[in-house]
């Protein structure tokens, strides 16, 4: 009687063994090749949107200090600042909006503004109406390009007039237009507009 052969067990070959090893070790890369786009494009979504807070932070306080605006009525031999002032550095390119604002429950009236310097943005606080001190400062703002204020009156004839100054020439310190308009150029964002009504 013959007895059957029995077959080998019969392992990988080294060629076998090879192919797998580089499968996996492409697999692997390109696993952490995607972790790694994940994790940067995680980074770069919350670049965004925390800069979109800070754009929106900015302008909701803005709008929150100019609704406050406050125009008391001045005598016409009164020498105290206007209400609303856009004051204008000598170049030109940096500017301030200066305005009486409400205060909070018992403060009253202050002196509030929006100055433009350096790529930056402040939101300045004096402790009385006529900004005779130096006011308290903090920035409201980073990356801004250029900030432009523009002031909208209705007249008589209910034509409109936009104005990139205020007060206006002969105008009194205790008038103000019937809306503001601001822009803000942002080299992330574009030009950003926001109109304020005042009336």
């Amino acid at each position: 009687m013959s007895t059957p052969l029995r077959k080998a067990a019969r392992g990988m070959t080294l060629i076998e063994l090879l192919v797998a090893l580089a499968l996996f070790s492409v697999l692997g890369m390109l696993t952490w090749r995607a972790t790694a786009q994940m994790i940067d494009t995680q980074a770069r979504v919350s670049s965004e949107v925390e800069r979109w807070r800070s754009i929106a932070r900015a302008i909701h306080l803005i709008e929150l200090e100019i609704l406050q605006i406050a125009a008391p009525a001045l005598p016409a031999t009164s020498t105290a600042s206007p209400a609303l002032a856009l004051l204008r550095s000598a170049n030109g390119a940096d500017s301030e909006l200066r305005l009486i604002a409400l205060g909070g429950e018992g403060e009253g009236a202050r002196r509030v503004g929006f100055r433009f310097s350096n790529a930056q943005l402040e939101w300045l606080i004096w402790p009385d109406r006529e900004a005779l001190g130096a006011p308290e400062i903090y920035p409201l703002l980073q990356d801004v390009q250029a900030v432009r204020w523009y002031f909208l009156t209705t007249d008589v004839g209910s034509a409109q007039t936009r104005s990139a100054h205020w007060p206006l020439a002969g105008g009194k310190g205790d008038t103000l237009p019937a809306a503001i308009e601001l822009e803000l150029d942002l080299p992330d964002a574009g030009t950003i507009t926001r109109l304020f009504a005042l009336r």
